[in-house]
């Protein structure tokens, strides 16, 4: 490839594990922050979600790739799955390999006093990210969900919020003037079926960001007419070969990964 040719918002990277495993990650700049994106095509490579090992106990990056390297494995790529309660269980649904874990939650939030903060799951609408059997993927508001009936089994399913997008439509609370600028990680769909994260780079002098010009970064930017919210400060993005080594991360509830075997 010919670095010269690449758009100057860009910095794309191929990176080679094994001639069987390659994937693609890029830095794109949009609105003043920097984002590590990473294209995923589910008949490609096998996205997989993962909580804790123990009950209430945190999930962190390290802790996986222990656990991953006892199966002769270990983790290519990984990022946090989104927002979760104070034992580390996800705030919402939460399917892994077929497994309902957690279930929807189509609770509202109730405010103690007016001035009171609404979380961002409880931000409504909120959304679930499904990924079935047959690789087919999409992003649903929650309420939506339910209703659904697949040709498929559900492989994974992870809820979180708010909805950035739905069918190319800003999530209607969402304004460009936010001044709540912060990390932030989510993914898209795209139409023809790819999976996107994207998450900021972590370093303040490379900028934040506010919920409206991260849910644009999946719309104008990335073509992903549906996307979802997954956390905030906290967020944290491994990709063997491209990010930084791997290191104690903050902690979490699931972490997506995409995994490989062991040399």
């Amino acid at each position: 490839m010919n670095r010269r040719s690449l758009p100057k918002i860009a910095l794309a990277l191929w990176v080679a594990f094994s001639p069987c495993e390659v994937c693609f990650a890029e830095t794109i700049v949009h609105e003043g922050a920097e984002y590590w994106i990473y294209r995923l095509d589910p008949e490609k490579e096998k996205l997989e979600l993962f909580l804790g090992e123990k009950k209430g106990k945190p999930n962190t990056f390290p802790a996986l790739e222990e656990r991953l390297n006892r199966q002769g494995k270990q983790l290519k790529f990984a990022v946090n799955a989104g927002i979760f309660e104070p034992n580390f269980v996800s705030s919402g649904l939460h399917v892994s390999e077929g497994k309902t874990i957690v279930k929807l939650n189509l609770a509202d939030f109730k405010k103690t006093r007016e001035s009171e903060f609404t979380p961002n799951f409880y931000l409504k609408p909120n959304g679930v990210f499904y990924l079935l059997e047959d690789g087919r993927v999409g992003i649903v508001e929650s309420s939506r969900y339910r209703t659904l009936r697949f040709a498929s089994p559900v492989r994974i399913a992870n809820q979180s919020g708010p909805l950035l997008a739905a069918a190319g439509k800003i999530h209607p609370v969402l304004t460009k003037d936010s001044i709540s600028t912060r990390h932030r990680n989510g993914l898209g769909v795209t139409k023809d079926g790819k999976i996107i994260f994207a998450c900021t780079v972590h370093d303040r002098k490379k900028g934040l960001s506010n919920l409206y010009n991260f849910s644009t970064l999946f719309t104008a930017k990335l073509r992903c007419p549906d996307a979802l919210y997954l956390d905030g400060d906290i967020s944290y993005i491994f990709i063997k070969g491209v990010t930084p080594p791997l290191r104690e991360s903050n902690w979490f509830g699931g972490i997506f990964a995409v995994t490989m075997q062991k040399p």
